[in-house]
C-alpha cells in the first residue's frame, strides 16, 4: 500500500540537478536531501553520487525524521509513517524493470511487526 503523497511522487519523476551540500547518505546511492526547503527532507537515490544528479521517484519523503540500511533492506520514517523496501540489483542503474516495492506508510506497531519478520534495520542516519 502506498500513501497519497507517494502516488503523486510517483507519477511526478522529479530530478534535481545535484542534492545539496548537505547530502547524508544512508546508503549508497541512497541519500537524504532536500530541494528548497531544508525541512522537507526526503529520500533520493543518486547513482553516480550526490552531487551528480539524484532522483526521488516515488520513495519516501518529504519530512523525513530517520532513515537506515542493510544489505537487504533500506527503512524510512517520516512524519506520516514508516516504510521499508527491499534492495535490488539494480538500484545503482535506476529501477528500470524491477523497482523497488515501496511497502508503508505503517503504523509503528506494524513496522516493529515487519521489523522482527524481516529483521530490517535500524533508523541510524538523521537529517
Amino acid at each position: 500500500m502506498i500513501g497519497k503523497h507517494l502516488q503523486v511522487l510517483l507519477v511526478i519523476t522529479l530530478f534535481a540537478s545535484g542534492c545539496s551540500n548537505n547530502s547524508t547518505k544512508v546508503s549508497g546511492p541512497f541519500y537524504l536531501d532536500y530541494i528548497e526547503d531544508p525541512s522537507q527532507v526526503a529520500l533520493f537515490r543518486c547513482p553516480s553520487g550526490p552531487s551528480k544528479g539524484c532522483a526521488i521517484d516515488g520513495l519516501p519523503g518529504p519530512e523525513v525524521i530517520a532513515a537506515g540500511a542493510s544489505k537487504n533492506f533500506i527503512v524510512v520514517h517520516n512524519t506520516s509513517g514508516y516504510y521499508y523496501f527491499k534492495r535490488v540489483p539494480e538500484e545503482r542503474r535506476g529501477w528500470g524493470n524491477n523497482p523497488e516495492e515501496i511497502i508503508g506508510p505503517l503504523s509503528e506497531s506494524a513496522f516493529k511487526d515487519a521489523k522482527v519478520r524481516f529483521n530490517l534495520p535500524d533508523f541510524t542516519v538523521h537529517p
